[in-house]
């Protein structure tokens, strides 16, 4: 991590250090001035009076005719494609000089749209590598009716009533979702584009003091991949976000950090390859990728499948969590997931394993009621929702495994004697046994849906948002403590954000969060957010 952060911060200083010019290319040569009347260079001005004063010629001496006039040079023509030295500019002032095709122009912002970054952030070219610079500062203010939270709630269980963290309030500062990216391009090659990208937040591990967490966050790695765009088809390697429910392509619009309950929200290293087909009415993406195991003692890779339709000619204008808003087709996707687990045999010594094959089905959409244009977004109205069943897919969903069922004890190895602890080889979340060493995976469905408006005469400035999320479990209840153990969770969510300016952005939320536990008792949570943002 010292070397990332070392690397990171050599980068921006480079990139700081460099003079920002528009076009920073060496003078050209002075021209030679022209030989005089006697076939001979003429003598270099002096640079200061001489000593002695100059003589005079004699009357008689006959007069020289003048030197000819120098001929102007004609300066040559710069090509309009091909960047002059190193230049700081942005991706939309490139693509209207020529110096990037609509492609690589599409490709950037569908690079950097899909992670919420800007949609025109500040590039450096040099000959014709181009490095965009592109992020936001960020600060979180949160106040919680419970002490259930960080200043994300996620899926992390609820406080019950009558316990000291759920009759208790908390307020929490955070500036930890500041994010800073870098995107590379280098000259496409053979009729293929080449990119790629490294993105990172302040979400790193916590540390065991408020003051360390909220003060000193640490740096982790969100994005690092890079793409190959072929004439064939599109490459892409690294860390990103799940293909399975279409990346982060459907968050809802809302102030509170992404990963609500009834949202997948994933990031994981992957290979994808995807094909774009693309006619008047529809667009079509098929993308397949093996993706990293959730269980790395399974020795199989994850499969994720997916289709993407989108409707150029119904556009819409959508805001990704409370990023970039971008106007943006009608969609809808469809993504399976597979996956396989080799369970340890509920022993303190296991000897065989259990496989089990979970995976699930993900259903997204992206639909304009009203539609809007790049040049209007009055009375923009558009829904966004997400539909997923699956099992063992716990992981998907943040902090959810703070919340799944854990196992049951071993029997004691003699009569009378204490009870074993089972050491499970894999992730909580994903699977429970029970007392009589019977195991599954944890079932869940869960559905999201997001509306979103922009009220006329202020180009899309103001936007109100409200959203709606649900989740629940088949088989939580028969495993682990009912007291802990989530059987369903609800999520609402209201707020507004303004922009005072272009480049900065506050918003606010109200969120409610009410878990239900398999017990039969209940835990609600209400939350208070405002977040600032300063994009560059």
């Amino acid at each position: 991590m010292k070397t990332l952060v070392r690397l990171t911060l050599s980068i921006l200083l480079a990139l700081l250090v460099i003079p920002r010019e528009s076009s920073a290319q060496p003078a050209p040569p002075t021209p030679s001035p022209p030989a005089d009347n006697t076939g001979q260079p003429p003598t270099p001005p002096l640079a200061s009076p001489p000593s002695e004063p100059v003589s005079t010629p004699p009357a008689e001496t006959a007069a020289q005719p003048p030197p000819a006039a120098p001929a102007t040079a004609t300066p040559a023509k710069s090509d309009p494609t091909t960047a002059r030295g190193v230049e700081w500019t942005s991706l939309r002032l490139l693509r209207e000089k020529g110096m990037i095709s609509e492609a690589e122009y599409a490709s950037a912002l569908k690079d950097l749209g899909g992670i919420g970054g800007s949609a025109d952030p500040t590039t450096l070219v040099v000959s014709k590598f181009k490095v965009s610079l592109f992020g936001f500062a960020q600060a979180d203010l949160e106040w919680d009716s419970t002490q259930s939270c960080q200043e994300y709630c996620s899926n992390f269980p609820i406080q019950k009533a009558g316990s000291y963290k759920g009759d208790h309030n908390r307020a929490v500062f955070s500036p930890r979702d500041s994010r800073l990216g870098i995107r590379f391009a280098p000259p496409e090659e053979h009729g293929i584009r080449q990119s790629g990208l490294l993105e990172m937040d302040f979400f790193g591990p916590i540390t065991t003091s408020e003051q360390g967490t909220w003060t000193n966050p640490v740096l982790r790695i969100r994005h690092a991949y890079y793409k190959l765009e072929t004439p064939v088809v599109d490459i892409q390697v690294g860390q990103t976000g799940n293909l399975f429910g279409w990346a982060s392509n459907y968050l809802v619009t809302g102030a509170q950090e992404p990963g609500l309950p009834g949202q997948m929200y994933q990031r994981t290293p992957q290979i994808r390859v995807s094909k774009v087909i693309r006619t008047d009415a529809v667009i079509a993406e098929l993308a397949v990728a093996a993706e990293r195991p959730p269980q790395m003692d399974s020795g199989l890779p994850e499969g994720v499948a997916g289709v993407r339709l989108q409707f150029p000619g119904w556009v819409g204008l959508h805001t990704l969590y409370l990023t970039t808003p971008l106007v943006q087709p009608a969609s809808i996707a469809v993504t399976g997931d597979l996956r396989g687990f080799r369970i340890s045999e509920f022993s303190a010594a296991p000897k065989v394993a259990h496989a089990r094959t979970g995976g699930g089905v993900a259903i997204d959409a992206f639909l304009p009621i009203v539609p809007a244009t790049q040049a209007s977004h009055d009375n923009a109205f558009a829904l966004t929702g997400e539909l997923t069943i699956g099992s063992g897919t716990s992981d998907m969903y943040t902090a959810l495994s703070t919340a799944s069922p854990g196992n049951p004890p071993l029997p004691p190895a003699m009569p009378g004697g204490p009870a074993g602890t089972y050491a499970p080889n894999f992730d909580a979340g994903f699977a429970a046994y029970d007392a009589t060493g019977h195991v599954e995976l944890i079932q869940w469905t869960s559905y999201m849906v997001g509306a979103e408006y922009y009220p006329p005469g202020l180009d899309g400035r103001l936007g109100l948002f409200a959203s709606y999320g649900h989740m629940q479990s088949s088989n939580a209840s028969k495993f682990g403590d009912p007291t802990k153990t989530r059987d369903h969770e609800d999520f609402f969510g209201s707020g507004l954000y303004f922009n005072p300016t272009k480049q900065t952005r506050v918003g606010l939320d109200f969120g409610f969060y009410g878990d239900h536990y398999a017990d039969g008792t209940s835990a609600n949570n209400y939350s208070i957010l405002t977040s600032s943002w300063l994009f560059f």
